[in-house]
């Protein structure tokens, strides 16, 4: 080939390269133990059948002998020992089936307390009533008493719908168990004041005067007289304690005495032993409950711990010598064993006639019948005195109280009749529980009033609400367990 023609074999080549690092790399190694098997025999242990075959029975049978009858004895000791009667587990305390719904409270003074709560008819509306807790010499207080509407749209719980203002402290207070806005009030001077709320200008419908026939210690308790097919009558008792119990009824505009009866030291069972500074003295009547059957039938706790049943038909003529407009009798049938300190309160059980509790600052709750002077059951409080007691509405076996230690106790006696079943305090403060009522519309609802002047609104649920078959069957059976 001609090699001027310009081809060429030969191809023109350049070489390229690229390059990379060297990848790095590590050797890394790991140990494990190096293992030998190895082997090794025990002998077979053989045990024996009777492995008491090495005691001395003998030996066993004396030691048996000498500390059996020791064991024995602390062991039935210790059965009858009452020192963890009223222990509970924190499992058990940690429900609780009362709730503190509201705290009612006005301004007031340290020395001033609240001394007397009552919920009306219908159970939407509750008065307190205010008293200084000491009076030096005579009272000249302004006091009150206040209305709390816990239903309508205003309500405060530190304002009272309505202020019922008096010259003078007030004891106790009571709504009228049928028209709810009557109430009756009495005073520290033994004065009772009667209103009807319903009357906007003037609500005072009438007063006692203060005369030396009519009470002149502070009124203990106000019960109102209701007579079948005498609908809506205006009739109550009052007692005090300068000993007298009278009997009231509202006519023509005026509060009129229609009859009365006294206690006299001189004419109290001769069991009852009392020194007074003269023979026909005059004893303090410190609470009455009437019967819910027989409203002939009444039950009093008087000053130094006596509890006595009455009857409002007695012609008995009491020896007194004072003046009094109307001829006072004695109306004492029975006396009942009385309690070691100061009777606080007496309330007829609403489901069985013969049944009533009273309460005391010695610390006990006692269950009586009418049919014998013992009491059926004593109930103690571990500490503090019972200033104020109430049968459930609803329950025949369930009843609360309040103490001078700052509690509220709830007892059940078919859960447990030894011990409170709910113990809860009144208040934060360093208060001590006063007065106590149930609201008998509203079950579920309770009221306490404190030392320092508040009151305190509880709501009830689960057990304490719920009524289990034969109660009432099993406290008419505890009425008839009369030795």
């Amino acid at each position: 080939m001609d090699s001027s023609s310009g081809f060429s074999e030969k191809r023109p080549v350049k070489a390229n390269y690229t390059q990379t690092e060297t990848p790095s790399s590590a050797e890394d190694s790991c140990q494990i133990p190096n293992k030998q098997n190895r082997e090794v025999q025990t002998d077979v242990h053989e045990s024996k059948e009777n492995i008491f075959a090495e005691f001395d029975l003998d030996s066993l049978l004396d030691f048996l002998k000498r500390t059996t009858p020791l064991v024995c004895s602390v062991l039935e000791r210790n059965s009858k020992s009452k020192a963890f009667d009223r222990y509970k587990l924190l499992s058990e305390t940690d429900s609780t089936s009362i709730s503190c719904l509201h705290v009612l409270e006005k301004s007031l003074g340290d020395e001033f307390c609240c001394s007397s709560v009552s919920w009306n008819s219908v159970g939407t509306a509750i008065a307190a009533a205010y008293s200084c807790i000491d009076h030096v010499n005579w009272c000249e207080h302004n006091s009150s008493v206040d209305l709390w509407s816990l239903g309508r749209k205003d309500f405060d719980p530190k304002k009272p719908n309505l202020t019922l203002e008096t010259d003078c402290c007030i004891t106790y207070v009571s709504f009228h168990p049928e028209l709810p806005a009557v109430i009756v009030a009495g005073k520290l001077n033994g004065e009772i004041l009667l209103w009807d709320i319903s009357k906007e200008d003037d609500s005072l419908l009438a007063s006692t005067e203060v005369a030396s026939f009519n009470h002149r210690e502070p009124i203990t308790g106000l019960h109102w007289m209701l007579q079948y097919g005498k609908q809506n009558r205006i009739e109550f008792a009052s007692c005090s304690l300068d000993g007298k119990i009278l009997l009231w009824s509202y006519e023509a505009g005026k509060l009129k005495l229609s009859n009365g009866f006294v206690i006299l030291a001189k004419q109290l069972p001769r069991n009852f032993l009392i020194k007074t500074h003269r023979e026909n003295a005059e004893i303090g009547i410190t609470s009455m409950t009437i019967n819910y059957e027989d409203r002939n039938i009444f039950v009093i706790g008087i000053e130094g711990g006596g509890i006595f049943q009455c009857l409002f038909d007695s012609l008995v003529p009491a020896s007194y010598s004072a003046f009094s407009p109307i001829s006072l009798k004695s109306p004492i049938s029975m006396g009942f064993e009385r309690h070691k300190g100061q009777v606080t309160t007496v309330q007829f059980s609403p489901f069985s006639r013969n049944v009533f509790l009273s309460a005391g600052t010695d610390g006990e709750l006692r269950i009586y019948s009418l049919l014998q002077p013992k009491p059926l059951l004593m109930l103690q409080l571990p500490t503090g005195g019972i200033n104020n007691a109430q049968w459930s509405p609803i329950r025949p076996l369930v009843f609360s109280c309040v103490s001078n230690n700052g509690q509220f106790h709830v007892w059940d006696l078919k859960a447990d009749e030894k011990s409170p079943i709910e113990s809860i305090p009144v208040t934060a403060a360093k208060g001590y529980g006063l007065s106590l009522q149930n609201n008998n519309k509203n079950p579920s609802l309770l009221a306490t009033s404190c030392s320092d002047g508040t009151v305190q609104v509880w709501e009830l649920s689960g057990s304490v609400l719920m009524v289990e078959n034969g109660e009432e069957l099993q406290l008419q059976a505890l009425s008839k367990n009369i030795d």
